[in-house]
């Protein structure tokens, strides 16, 4: 590296099963001031983070640990601004280039060059820093081990409305590895995943005692102002009137909470219908019990 900045600040992550809500968690700790990434999308994920982490061979118990701590590295220097790259660093980050599932060579050539092209121009940064991208849960163990004190926020969903959703990308993606066989796209598979996810995540935030918050979506739109007071607490933000009401009023209940009610529930086990109850989530399909 060409320039050294102080120690920054952990960082804050957000991750969750794609079309949690996570965009709206990320777009609130930015107006907190959070530098999220130069490098987003229309959902407000850190491209950065995708072309150098969503890669299977990460898929825990793999192994290519190497790999992963230079990820993990250049991740650090692109989103602190620590400095250019080394021409070795420079070259292994051009060889992520090939096609792999869901983005093929010309999208991630553009996160590359974006990627090099801010690592050669900007400045180190002081402030909190963080992203989101919802895949981060996948390597969440290992990504708390390498950034100390980074904390990391899951939003969840009822996992009924999820298992209707159009994104099943992670499902597609995952759902053979971590559910041990060839998954479908069906709401039954994706109810499984969902539930999978959730149990994996709370077994790893147990292990991050203070730097871990599962925060419901659902809870969110219902209460959206108490729900902000737990976030801002946890990141530790501070926030005149103005910013907190901005916040507040960003949020919309989407059309889409509850819409399992218009599916028989009968198609999924039992027993993960019941993970998402434990969870406290609705389940009911009488829309008078739904609202009582």
């Amino acid at each position: 590296m060409s320039r050294r900045a102080a120690s920054p600040t952990p960082p804050v992550a957000i991750g969750g099963v794609g079309g949690s809500g996570t965009r709206l968690i990320a777009q609130i700790v930015e107006q907190f001031g959070w530098y999220m990434g130069g490098d987003l999308n229309g959902s407000a994920d850190n491209l950065w983070f995708t072309l150098l982490f969503k890669r299977a061979e990460f898929w825990p118990g793999v192994g290519l640990d190497n790999e992963f701590a230079l990820a993990v590295d250049t991740f650090r220097a692109v989103m602190t601004g620590v400095g250019s790259l080394t021409a070795d660093r420079e070259a292994w980050v051009r060889g992520l280039a090939p096609d792999r599932p869901q983005h093929d060579r010309a999208w991630l050539q553009q996160r590359i060059e974006s990627l090099l092209a801010s690592t050669r121009t900007s400045e180190p940064r002081s402030g909190p820093w963080g992203w989101k991208e919802p895949n981060t849960h996948v390597f969440l163990d290992r990504l708390a081990a390498a950034y100390a004190g980074m904390k990391y926020i899951h939003v969840v969903r009822n996992g009924l409305d999820m298992a209707y959703s159009a994104n099943q990308n992670q499902l597609r993606l995952w759902g053979p590895l971590l559910l041990g066989a060839d998954t479908e796209p069906t709401p039954r598979t994706a109810l499984k995943y969902w539930c999978e996810v959730q149990r994996r995540i709370a077994r790893i935030g147990e292990q991050m005692p203070g730097r871990f918050l599962m925060l419901s979506y659902d809870a969110f739109c219902r209460a959206p102002a108490d729900q902000l007071g737990v976030l801002m607490d946890f990141i530790g933000a501070t926030a005149d009137s103005n910013t907190e009401t901005a916040a507040l009023a960003s949020v919309r209940v989407p059309d889409s909470i509850g819409r399992f009610r218009a599916h028989d529930l009968g198609v999924f086990d039992r027993s993960d219908v019941e993970y998402v109850r434990d969870l406290g989530f609705d389940v009911s399909t009488d829309d008078c019990e739904a609202r009582s």
